[in-house]
């Protein structure tokens, strides 16, 4: 029988990281969403190179139309491998296609992967603040994120940048 009260998965103290793959290009939208998100986390890692081992990673690349990402050797698909995030924001602006081609399904790399089309400024810091604020509270993140994005069609989330969530890894949720 199919349990309606099933235990939501729980990351206990979650870490962050920080992968910023853009030579520097990124550095300011780093800097605010750092400042906003880290306070959240026990810990926070900084890398330009090698995926930081945490279970948020924010990642910060120009995704090719062929869906590699510029200047690296690594795929998105392997960047989340390799980091072990559960929780992924690729939190550069890249084109809808470019998304599609960079995240063709793998035997590895599975996450709940949040790709931004539009920042909107300082929304973007704000808007992920609140989503981690709520799941620090125990509530799951597509739950989380239907409460902070009503999934309307058509309607426009002044308060929310403009993504695409493949939410691969479901149900999840901090303590």
């Amino acid at each position: 029988m199919l349990s309606l009260f099933r235990r939501i998965p729980t990351i206990s103290a979650p870490t962050i990281g920080f992968l910023d793959l853009t030579e520097g290009e990124a550095s300011i939208e780093l800097a605010a969403d750092r400042a906003a998100i880290s306070p959240l986390f026990g810990s926070s890692e900084d890398s330009s190179f090698e995926p930081p081992r945490c279970n948020v990673l924010f990642l910060y690349c120009h995704i090719e139309p062929d869906g590699s990402i510029r200047g690296y050797n690594r795929s998105v698909r392997e960047v989340i491998r390799d980091s072990g995030a559960a929780v992924v924001v690729v939190a550069t602006e890249n084109s809808a296609e470019s998304y599609i081609a960079s995240t063709k399904k793998q035997r590895y790399g599975h996450a709940n992967l949040v790709m931004v089309l539009d920042r909107r400024g300082d929304v973007f810091p704000r808007f992920f603040q609140r989503l981690f604020t709520e799941m620090k509270r125990g509530v799951s993140m597509p739950v989380a994120w239907v409460k902070l994005a009503p999934q309307i069609p058509g309607a426009d989330h002044a308060d929310c940048p403009d993504t695409i969530f493949p939410c691969e890894a479901g149900q999840l949720a901090f303590k």
